[in-house]
């Protein structure tokens, strides 16, 4: 957002230099070379008018002097004006060693005509100047440096380029006080808004007094965070009532099967409808997991994963001995990751549980840990059957499963407690066979 505001105003700043600020430096520009010129001309004609009385009636005057002097101290670029006078013969009668004297820069004025020309760094003015009956008696050469014009368009440049400096300032300062102030309640919104994601169900946005179209939004987010908090409270409180009233009346119609069996002596029948029952007991123990399991919300903390997977493997050794199978943790340096010890724990025996189940006797099941980046990778691998890539694709969701005596919770509440922690879990194939269980957690802290 800010980079945008900044860029939107610094495109109305630039239009506004580029339109208002350079036409007027030009303008002013050609204003001040006018005025210099003009000025220039009228000290010629000045000075002229001075000259009259030497030129026409022949006598010396100090009149010349005095205005010359006067000219140059009023005047800027005074000191570096050179004059010389010349009779209408074209004799110099006064400057003679300035060098302005050339007959093609004096023959306009001689002949009535006020000439002004550029020579270099210079403005040089040819001015007649006026004798008896409006005869031409002499002209006046005039060389003025152009320094002074350069002196005052150069500071004139500045004082623009300090203006659009100002305004550009002023534009990144407003932009970035504009975002901010825009930005701060869209942050605290998007925080809440992750709070909320995380699973974080009592998260809201504290609605700002200004702008009122974002405070319009942190009202409307939090409306929609109530109705989705009672929604899914609703709907945690219901799996989890109706799992544990059913584990009441199941148990009991097992004792009452297990009694009947042992009374009529016919145990084949009764078996079999014990096992369906064990089956749905289960069942309903997994679904009242997963509504504890949604209904998480401890803090992820920093926990030894190398550790951990050496103690798990320690307790589940005797159940791999009994099945034939091999069971190991490959961890050569310490790796730790930020997570709840509980749910990882949990998640780790469910699969090592399943890998176990799947893997054929004299198989192997290999348990890892490394750290990439900020992230620690924890894989439970198998040399099993595997899995088909779209019974992988479902895996996660709930009742899916491939084994009969399965509920198809197992996975799915290992889901639920990884993606709690801001992790993932991802199954894919192991090389040469089996099946490969990838946990992405965030990187220990220390």
């Amino acid at each position: 957002m800010t980079s945008r505001i900044l860029a939107a105003l610094l495109a109305l700043t630039g239009g506004l230099v580029l339109g208002g600020l350079l036409p007027l430096g030009f303008a002013m520009e050609n204003q001040h070379e006018r005025d210099y010129r003009t000025g220039t001309l009228t000290i010629a004609h000045t000075l002229a008018a001075a000259s009259e009385e030497r030129l026409a009636d022949h006598e010396k005057s100090a009149a010349l002097p005095r205005t010359l002097g006067a000219l140059r101290a009023e005047n800027d670029g005074g000191a570096g004006m050179a004059v010389t006078v010349v009779d209408d013969d074209g004799h110099t009668v006064i400057g003679a060693d300035t060098g302005l004297y050339t007959p093609a820069r004096a023959t306009p004025a001689l002949a009535g005509r006020t000439r002004l020309t550029r020579d270099g760094d210079r403005l040089i003015a040819a001015v007649p100047v006026s004798g008896h009956a409006e005869a031409v008696a002499g002209a006046v050469l005039l060389s003025r440096p152009l320094g002074p014009l350069n002196d005052r368009v150069m500071r004139l440049w500045g004082r623009l380029a300090t203006v659009a400096v100002v305004a550009v300032a002023g534009a990144v300062v407003l932009a970035v006080s504009l975002a901010r102030w825009v930005g701060r309640p869209l942050r605290a919104l998007e925080t809440a808004a992750e709070s909320l994601g995380t699973g974080d169900l009592t998260a809201r946005a504290a609605p700002p007094r200004r702008p009122v179209e974002v405070r319009r939004l942190a009202e409307r987010f939090n409306v929609m965070a109530t109705r989705l908090e009672g929604l899914v409270h609703d709907h945690r409180t219901m799996i989890a009532d109706v799992s544990h009233q059913l584990r009441t009346p199941l148990a009991a119609l097992r004792l009452r099967m297990e009694l009947l069996a042992t009374e009529t002596g016919d145990g084949a029948e009764f078996d079999g409808a014990l096992d369906e029952l064990a089956r749905l007991s289960r069942m309903v123990d997994g679904l009242l997991a997963v509504a504890r399991a949604e209904n998480v919300t401890a803090t992820p903390e920093h926990v030894a994963v190398s550790r951990m997977l050496d103690e798990r493997v320690e307790a589940w050794r005797p159940v791999a001995a009994e099945r034939g199978v091999r069971l190991s943790a490959e961890t050569n340096r310490p790796v730790a990751a930020q997570a709840v010890p509980a749910h990882l724990e949990q998640v780790i025996d469910n699969l090592i549980d399943n890998a176990l189940t799947a893997t054929p006797p004299e198989g192997h099941v290999r348990l890892g840990a490394r750290r990439s980046g900020r992230r620690t990778c924890v894989t439970v691998i198998d040399d099993g059957p595997g899995m088909s890539a779209e019974a992988m694709a479902v895996a996660f969701r709930r009742f899916r499963t491939d084994s009969p005596a399965g509920t198809g919770l197992g996975l799915a509440i290992a889901h639920r407690l990884i993606t709690a922690d801001g992790g993932t879990i991802e199954l894919s194939e192991t090389p040469g066979g089996g099946l490969t269980a990838t946990i992405d957690l965030p990187a220990g802290s220390r």
